[in-house]
């Protein structure tokens, strides 16, 4: 028994063994929003079914709590919850269920370094062979380079290569070792690859290895969102079975592969003269990426299966790069704090700073630092997918149409992104909006209302052109301050744990797209960032990107970054016993 569905308004088709609409797109490589994974709790995988001819299963009671009796009328459906059967089935994935690639904020603060590459190439020309000089090919290619090795794939190649270029060759090297050989003198044409590997979007840079210039970057939605929001999520799908990590490994691998084309069809470069990639992301998107097995990360005591660098050629992954290229990863720091937050480390220099300096790295899982040149305290905490606007009634990711920004004027007023007409309300305009609720008394400290009112309403039908209004709840407003207070009691801690105060922070460096665009004045009055001068806090922006670049051109700065993770403290909040008291307190405006 089949069942073939049309996905629209992509016009996609797909035939099937019957099964959940939700597994049917993924294996189909359709996204569906499902922020929990498909375990029916978000409530964000809406779909419509428009044509029916055959057998759905029918609408149950997770679809029930989720969906208005007017949704259900026009044929609404939680992709995760409604089987398809049997027959001709038509779907329709609305705006507010389709994985759109997100705002991504520019990097605000670089951090120059002398370049000096572990990619070097070096133009030979060497004497033919003769009856007197009967110098095996590859010892005639070493001896000017100095002892080097290469692969077999390489060795296979050099006898009939160096003949056809007449002894005219560039050796291309990564430290000793002669990963490429090219006709001529190509030496003005090595490139490498920066990744950064988020849990909702990856992004490349591709840097010109000769002169150190940043050529192009780009970046796309991490596809693996469709098998949730959080890392607890993927880590749950991964580990599974062999199959299931190695979908999710593929997933990310072919994504950074379309980013490559991209790139390379914008420069003019050609994908085998990229020699190198440098990959970070936090741990999990570390060993899902290598294909790892992850299950030991998401349970207590969460060990990862390295911390240290790992080094492969990019043949064993499938990155298009050159197929012997080297694929490297910085250091992880421990349990969820990955090469990412390794990466912020080397570009904000605080393991160089007499002063105490914070570091936090806003998203599902938070990652934040603290501390000088002679020691850095670190924890990650679990603040949950509110900022990306799951568990929101009215949640979305800061995609076109999104709410970004509130300010109450005469009444609500808001940006959107895009300039579109608003479709929801996303983490920065939450924050926004939950500092004027409180500060114009509208809620109290617990986030309730205080004139009795049940929900407030940001924009209306009239606005939307929909048949319902964008409206925020206690249940969001709790939910935002539950996250919030995860990441207060995190920082709170590391500060008691140092003996400071928070006037005594000299810098607080914000990391990551969501924070590129939160409101600092209305961040301090909820309580997300310590109460410190603006001018003292810094939106630095995507910089893991730039830790990977400036790896990429230093060998120093791949040495620094392994010596690093030897100051630092690593705090498992969960062990605390201060913490359930703290993060009570935190919850609170």
């Amino acid at each position: 028994m089949t069942v073939k569905l049309t996905f629209e308004p992509l016009g996609r088709e797909t035939e099937t063994p019957p099964n959940f609409i939700l597994e049917i797109a993924r294996d189909a490589n359709i996204t569906i929003r499902s922020d929990c994974g498909g375990k029916g709790l978000c409530g964000k995988c809406k779909i419509i079914i428009t044509s029916i001819n055959g057998k759905v299963s029918e609408v149950n009671k997770i679809e029930r709590e989720h969906l208005t009796l007017n949704e259900i009328e026009e044929g609404y459906r939680l992709a995760c919850q409604a089987k398809a059967i049997n027959g001709e089935i038509t779907v329709f994935i609305p705006p507010e269920s389709r994985i759109e690639t997100r705002k991504v904020a520019e990097t605000i603060l670089e951090t120059d370094v002398e370049l000096n590459p572990p990619i070097k190439k070096i133009h030979l020309k060497l004497k033919k062979p003769t009856l007197k000089d009967a110098t095996p090919d590859f010892e005639r290619l070493k001896s000017p380079l100095g002892r080097i090795e290469t692969s077999l794939n390489i060795l296979k190649r050099i006898p009939k290569f160096l003949r056809d270029a007449n002894w005219d060759v560039t050796a291309t090297l990564s430290y000793n070792r002669l990963i490429e050989i090219e006709k001529g003198d190509t030496t003005d044409r090595s490139y490498g690859l920066a990744v950064d590997i988020g849990s909702s979007k990856i992004i490349c840079r591709l840097i010109d290895l000769v002169t150190g210039e940043e050529l192009a970057e780009d970046y796309s939605e991490n596809p693996q969102v469709a098998y949730g929001e959080d890392i607890i999520s993927r880590i749950s799908y991964a580990s599974k079975s062999d199959e299931n990590l190695r979908r999710l490994q593929k997933m990310v691998i072919d994504a950074i592969n379309k980013i490559v084309d991209k790139l390379c069809e914008k420069t003019g470069i050609k994908d085998h003269e990229i020699y190198e990639a440098m990959i970070v992301g936090n741990s999990v998107m570390h060993h899902l990426f290598f294909g790892i097995y992850p299950r030991y990360l998401g349970r207590s005591p969460f060990v990862p299966a390295i911390k240290d660098m790992i080094n492969c050629q990019a043949r064993e992954l499938g990155i298009k790069i050159n197929p012997e290229g080297r694929i490297n990863s910085l250091p992880l720091i421990a349990g969820f704090i990955g090469a990412d937050a390794l990466a912020d480390i080397l570009v904000t220099q605080m393991h160089e700073k007499d002063e105490t300096n914070m570091l936090i790295d806003i998203g599902t899982n938070t990652e934040i630092l603290l501390g000088d040149k002679d020691k850095i305290l670190a924890c990650s905490s679990p603040s949950g997918p509110a900022f990306e606007g799951a568990h929101i009634k009215h949640g979305m990711k800061a995609v076109n149409g999104a709410i970004e920004k509130i300010w109450f004027s005469k009444g609500v007023k808001y940006e959107t992104i895009g300039k579109e007409k608003p479709k929801g309300i996303c983490g920065s305009a939450l924050i926004d909006l939950v500092a004027e609720l409180y500060r114009n008394g509208i809620i109290n400290k617990r986030g309730r209302f205080t004139k009795g009112k049940h929900e407030f309403i940001i924009a209306n039908t009239d606005e939307r052109g929909t048949k319902e209004d964008i409206t925020v709840n206690e249940k969001d407003i709790d939910n935002l301050l539950v996250a919030k207070g995860a990441i207060r009691s995190a920082w709170t801690i590391l500060m008691k744990k140092l003996g400071i105060e928070e006037e005594e922070i000299s810098k607080v460096y914000v990391a990551g797209s969501f924070g590129r665009y939160i409101d600092v004045e209305n961040a301090k009055i909820i309580g997300l960032l310590p109460d410190i001068p603006t001018d003292q806090i810094i939106f630095a922006g995507d910089i893991a990107i730039a830790g990977a670049s400036i790896t990429l051109k230093s060998i120093q700065k791949r040495i620094e970054s392994r010596e690093i993770p030897k100051l630092i403290d690593y705090i498992e909040l969960s062990a605390e016993k201060d913490f359930n008291r703290i993060f009570a307190r935190s919850i609170q405006l």
